[in-house]
């Protein structure tokens, strides 16, 4: 693969950049960001510039929307509910990948695991997208996520004391034989687009998994 050269156009900083994992500090989260990777600099800054490029691909431009072109790496929103009418609960996961919105839900009624509620869900949310991401042989995922805990398990910051989130350790572990993992916090229904749609499909799920690719 090429060298390439990431201009960041709206972001947390904006320039002209030639490392992927930097940028994705600048964009990830970033509501609005604009961002397109180039084959040259003089590409790249052209594009910053506003001037015409040779290049086909168009800008990633959102409204929270960070459609990430590199098919290594994708992006993932997930979250949790529980319905204390049916005493089940669900997660709702948005995965970002190349050109497509993957949306993904499930509800669950497993009476072991119902005592962690929401949290649960977002877990399991969580194993969904790292599955997605093993599956498709993609190297880096990045999961936005409100429940902290997500992370901090994952990342073994956090001592795992039931046996189901033990499991969820273990299972995170494994994934990250293949894939690489980035978690990044958002607050939850604080308007960020993909995490209120994660949020609505948990609230919508059913038994049998939901999933629709745009």
């Amino acid at each position: 693969m090429g060298k390439k050269f990431y201009a960041v156009k709206a972001g947390r900083k904006t320039g002209v950049f030639e490392d992927w994992d930097e940028v994705q500090n600048y964009i990830s989260g970033y509501k609005n960001a604009v961002f397109k990777s180039f084959k040259t600099p003089q590409e790249a800054w052209d594009f910053m510039k506003n001037k015409p490029s040779m290049t086909p691909e168009k800008p990633i431009i959102s409204k929270n929307f960070e459609m990430i072109e590199n098919a290594d790496c994708a992006l993932a929103y997930t979250d949790g509910s529980f319905d204390p009418l049916t005493n089940t609960y669900s997660y709702g996961t948005v995965i970002l990948w190349k050109d497509k919105v993957i949306k993904m839900s499930q509800r669950f009624d497993n009476q072991i695991i119902v005592a962690l509620r929401n949290v649960a869900g977002e877990l399991e949310g969580a194993k969904r997208a790292m599955k997605f991401a093993q599956s498709n042989k993609i190297k880096e995922l990045i999961i936005h996520h409100d429940y902290v805990g997500v992370a901090k398990w994952s990342l073994g910051q956090w001592k795992a004391n039931l046996p189901y989130t033990q499991e969820y350790v273990a299972f995170a572990q494994n994934i990250q034989k293949d894939v690489k993992l980035n978690f990044v916090w958002v607050k939850g229904h604080s308007g960020d687009h993909y995490n209120e749609l994660a949020d609505q499909l948990a609230g919508q799920a059913t038994l049998k998994e939901y999933r629709k690719v745009n």
